[in-house]
């Protein structure tokens, strides 16, 4: 046995499941040696990481891929739906705050603004939830492009000073950049979801489930608001730990509470003291992380066993 072998063989053990090698570990290592370069003693990068991808992905389709699949989907709807629940509750806190105290003119009309902020929200849920996930990202992505313009124009017109972390002059003018990141961090991350789940839609939650435990949410920011004016919130995030707890009990709710890790550390601000624009940096790390592995699961889980190939179209994870 040669020394290249050797390490092949050893790549199988330590990635492959026992039950593909015995029934293809002979073929596959014919096929590599075969096609290695004269002389050669170790595995080449791109053979290495064509066996180690073709390996976990041969473990997610034989483990809990499905699982994977049907919580990244779920995820990428709940994401939409939860900022159309909270700007929805901001815009019922705001009118219970002008309901508890003397009527001002300008105020309605702001009101009604701020509902109109939730429309861009509700376009994506229903986009996503008529599986229409592309339509759906664009949509967030436009949104937080706006977001973004907003942001800019509001800052560049009323910043005096140049203050605060991530801010700088353009041409004289003031731009909080870690403003702007933070504001539109949402739904980017809310575009990259839609896009990276294989078919975004309320799976195994169900549609009719979503949408009671959606009206219960909305109804206790409703209520809370009627108390005070500052508790629209509070109710709203105690049912939500409560949906996380119920979720901890199934496989599937377990698996989207980790997809939606990165959206659940934005809506806690990040680190508290460090900044806009270093909160952003730290938000966007582990999200990409979490998002590009967990979504590669769900995609694999959804491929046949012979789906994943070498890039030189020998099929080593086909066998």
């Amino acid at each position: 046995m040669t020394s290249l072998e050797r390490r092949y063989r050893r790549l199988l053990v330590r990635w492959y499941p026992a039950e593909h090698r015995a029934l293809h570990e002979e073929e596959m290592i014919a096929v590599l040696v075969a096609g290695a370069e004269p002389g050669r003693r170790r595995p080449g990068v791109r053979d290495t990481f064509d066996l180690v991808r073709g390996g976990l992905a041969i473990r997610v389709r034989r483990g809990a891929g499905a699982q994977w699949r049907a919580a990244v989907d779920a995820a990428a709807l709940l994401v939409p739906v939860a900022l159309l629940l909270t700007a929805l509750a901001r815009a019922a806190m705001f009118g219970a705050a002008t309901w508890q105290r003397p009527f001002v003119a300008d105020e309605f009309p702001q009101f009604l603004r701020m509902l109109t902020y939730a429309l861009p929200y509700a376009v994506v849920v229903v986009l996503a939830w008529r599986g229409k996930a592309g339509a759906a990202a664009v949509c967030a992505w436009a949104y937080a492009l706006v977001t973004l313009g907003v942001r800019g124009w509001v800052n560049a017109s009323f910043t005096s000073s140049v203050t605060g972390d991530g801010v700088l002059l353009i041409g004289g003018v003031p731009f909080d950049f870690g403003g702007m990141a933070i504001s539109a961090l949402p739904l980017v991350l809310c575009g990259a979801m839609l896009l990276l789940a294989p078919s975004p839609g309320p799976g195994p939650l169900g549609g009719r489930r979503l949408l009671r435990w959606m009206a219960v949410l909305l109804g206790a920011a409703a209520a809370g608001a009627a108390v005070s004016s500052r508790w629209a919130y509070p109710p709203m995030w105690a049912l939500a730990v409560v949906a996380a707890g119920l979720a901890l009990r199934s496989p599937v709710g377990r698996r989207a509470l980790v997809v939606l890790l990165p959206m659940v550390g934005v809506y806690v601000g990040g680190l508290p003291g460090a900044g806009y624009l270093l909160n952003a940096v730290l938000l966007s790390v582990p999200a990409v992380v979490v998002l590009g592995v967990t979504s590669w699961m769900a995609r694999v889980a959804g491929q046949g066993a012979g789906a994943v190939k070498k890039g030189t179209n020998r099929s080593l994870n086909g066998w």
